[in-house]
């Protein structure tokens, strides 16, 4: 699943909820994407640590219970689904469902493949990421003109015609 604008997302990052009477947040959602279309939320919570998956559950499951109960504070409009991702940066590969029912979780190395697959279908000369994201556009020339010079593989004509 795809979250940037181009699919018709609107993406927010690091959204305060539960505003404390003396002072400060109960919470904050890393990513929240949204769209119009279906109504849909993606709320996304990132962790780069190493603890171990029961610590994780117990972190994870707490965050998206406390944001869960936010929602109608924190967004103003209907939402008729809430998608829940768990990005780990370090994990085994087969993940399984180990944070909790209802949770998607997804290695970084997936999510960046992912990201990367998709960037791989648009070509910059032809459908440039927009100046606005700029990791992103900065991303589609890589995997468009840089990964060619790692694996050997030739899938663009611009880069082929340079070399000669």
């Amino acid at each position: 699943m795809s979250l940037t604008p181009l699919r018709g997302y609107f993406v927010r990052t690091n959204l305060k909820f539960g505003k404390r009477t003396k002072g400060g947040w109960s919470g904050e959602i890393d990513i929240a994407a949204f769209s119009p279309e279906t109504r849909e939320l993606v709320h996304v919570e990132t962790s780069m640590d190493a603890d171990r998956w029961d610590e994780r559950r117990r972190r994870f499951s707490k965050k998206f219970a406390g944001a869960g109960a936010h929602l109608k504070d924190v967004f103003s409009f209907e939402i008729t689904a809430v998608h829940r991702i768990a990005i780990v940066g370090y994990s085994r590969t087969s993940l399984g469902n180990t944070l909790g029912e209802g949770i998607e979780v997804k290695t970084l190395a997936q999510f960046i493949r992912e990201v990367c697959h998709e960037l791989r279908r648009r070509h910059p000369l032809r459908e440039a990421i927009p100046e606005t994201l700029p990791l992103l556009r900065a991303m589609q020339f890589a995997v468009h003109w840089g990964a060619d010079e790692f694996d050997g593989t030739k899938s663009d004509s611009v880069l082929r015609r340079a070399r000669r």
